[in-house]
């Protein structure tokens, strides 16, 4: 069984790397990415709420990046699938630059499959509206995220997890967006289950952008805390 989850992630890698063979010039960065997850009830009936935190640094670590603060609320339908509508505001840094400001409305499917060989799919689909400070036109942008998810035979508490997110730009913008792949996103590693409650996620992120001149591939080492109330 172990086997065959490393075999899925292989094919998941290779199937993204397959992007960004197509471009020559690359440069690439080390960069540590922490995310912290919160959730909790609402009074109404399967409604409730999230806020996500996400502090970021590059150069090996050596400079703050960007943050994201994303509050938002879902409604349940079951077990498996819910819908949720929630707003970023997301802080950049970037090196040589000033820090300015990108505001986004999206709204988002997620579902989870029923287990297939012990392995759990889930599928997260999520639109964006995007609005950076100083100028007034909107980027579209879709991002499409399968997660898998496989109990490891090492502790009762371990499971190995594989996740890649695809995001689609569907229009050009003043800023800077051009229609088309923006970037993709895809996760190996090992999610540790404190409790029901509680749970954390590390591991290595392959994050390529690609961009109008020279395209990135970042090395993330990942840290992803989840905490349900």
């Amino acid at each position: 069984m172990l086997m065959s989850f490393f075999r899925f992630a292989y094919v998941f890698f290779m199937l993204t790397i397959a992007v960004p063979l197509v471009y020559a010039d690359t440069e690439e960065d080390g960069r540590y990415w922490l995310s912290i997850y919160t959730q909790g009830k609402l009074p109404a009936e399967n409604f409730y709420w999230s806020m996500d935190t996400h502090p970021r640094w590059r150069d090996e670590g050596k400079h703050f990046d960007q943050l994201i603060l994303r509050p938002a609320v879902f409604y349940k339908f079951n077990a498996k699938a819910s819908v949720w509508l929630g707003y970023d505001t997301v802080i950049n840094h970037p090196p040589s630059q000033s820090t300015h400001r990108e505001n986004r409305l999206w709204e988002q499917f997620q579902y989870q499959f029923d287990e297939v060989a012990d392995i759990t799919f889930t599928s997260r689909t999520r639109w964006e509206q995007r609005r950076r400070e100083d100028f007034q036109d909107v980027g579209h942008r879709v991002r499409q995220m399968v997660r898998a998810t496989k109990p490891s035979t090492l502790h009762p508490h371990l499971s190995w997890v594989v996740f890649d997110e695809l995001f689609i730009n569907f229009n050009q913008t003043e800023w800077g967006v051009r229609r088309g792949i923006d970037q993709n996103r895809l996760f190996l590693g090992v999610n540790w289950k404190f409790s029901d409650f509680s749970n954390v996620d590390v591991g290595y992120l392959n994050h390529f952008i690609n961009t109008r001149t020279v395209d990135r591939e970042n090395h993330v080492l990942m840290t992803t805390f989840r905490f349900n109330f």
